[in-house]
């Protein structure tokens, strides 16, 4: 029992007032997180980048999909909100579509769609190789690895070079998986990303954003809506820490207006003499 509230009932209400509108900004953010190009890859943040995309044969599955979300990739959020970008597969070997970064165009990006089209997946997995090309484009401030986690080289050999690497070229590397099952590939492609200061994205799966849709179309500020689901990637992850934490503050809030209108409602009326 709250035996002393340091508050009136309308700053009370002002107060809820204004974690009911946080949490309209967070929903919204959260509903953008998990749509277009961003559900797979994440939210691109920098302004010269490259997407590495493993097509190795472990990617055939996946790969088709991928091919449609990296040409929305490219539209969406490539050329609206980047200078320059390349584009760089790897398998048992690499295939870059441009030698160097390049100027985000139209006709760049209808170039690299067409690229994209004639995709296909065979071979190992050439992590290291990949990253070590990429990181030797000229002005590159980010990489943007998707992968499904199975490298055909040492994770501990990738991480030791990619820490060389960051001493010289102060490049982020952000690790995009297909898959949170295989623990091992997930830890190290966190490691990956904590390594150089990315962010580590794994895309929320079908059964979570058929739960998240009926939350979020709700509004999902009442006490008697469910817990979001677990997300493993950095930026859905914090979000729904944020969600949760302003949740239960709203939540104890409205228990205290509650107890107040009960309060008032059942004291004694004090007639005027």
């Amino acid at each position: 029992m709250v035996r002393h509230i340091q508050c009136t009932p309308r700053e009370l209400e002002v107060y809820i007032t204004c974690l009911e509108r946080v949490m309209r900004r967070y929903i919204q953010r959260l509903q953008w997180l998990l749509s277009g190009s961003r559900r797979l890859f994440g939210a691109i943040l920098e302004s010269k980048v490259c997407i590495l995309l493993d097509t190795s044969g472990s990617m055939g599955p996946y790969l088709q999909q991928v091919k449609t979300e990296l040409t929305l990739l490219i539209w969406e959020q490539l050329r609206k909100h980047c200078d320059s970008f390349n584009l760089l597969s790897f398998a048992e070997g690499l295939q870059a579509w441009q030698d160097t970064l390049v100027e985000t165009t139209d006709t760049a990006c209808h170039e690299a769609m067409q690229w994209v089209t004639h995709l296909h997946a065979q071979g190992s997995t050439s992590v290291l190789q990949a990253l070590l090309k990429a990181f030797s484009f000229p002005d590159v401030e980010a990489l943007y690895l998707l992968t499904d986690g199975k490298p055909d080289t040492s994770r501990r050999l990738i991480l030791r070079e990619v820490q060389r690497l960051k001493e010289k070229n102060d490049v982020k590397v952000h690790a995009i998986s297909l898959s949170c099952s295989d623990r091992a590939a997930v830890n190290f492609l966190r490691d990956l990303a904590s390594l150089t200061g990315g962010r580590y994205h794994c895309p929320a799966g079908e059964d979570a954003l058929f739960k998240m849709h009926g939350l979020l179309t709700r509004g999902f500020i009442h006490q008697r809506d469910p817990a979001l689901p677990l997300f493993e990637g950095d930026d859905l992850r914090r979000l729904a820490q944020e969600i949760t934490k302003a949740r239960s503050f709203l939540w104890q809030a409205q228990s205290f207006r509650s107890q107040l209108q009960k309060k008032n409602n059942t004291e004694p009326k004090v007639a005027p003499f």
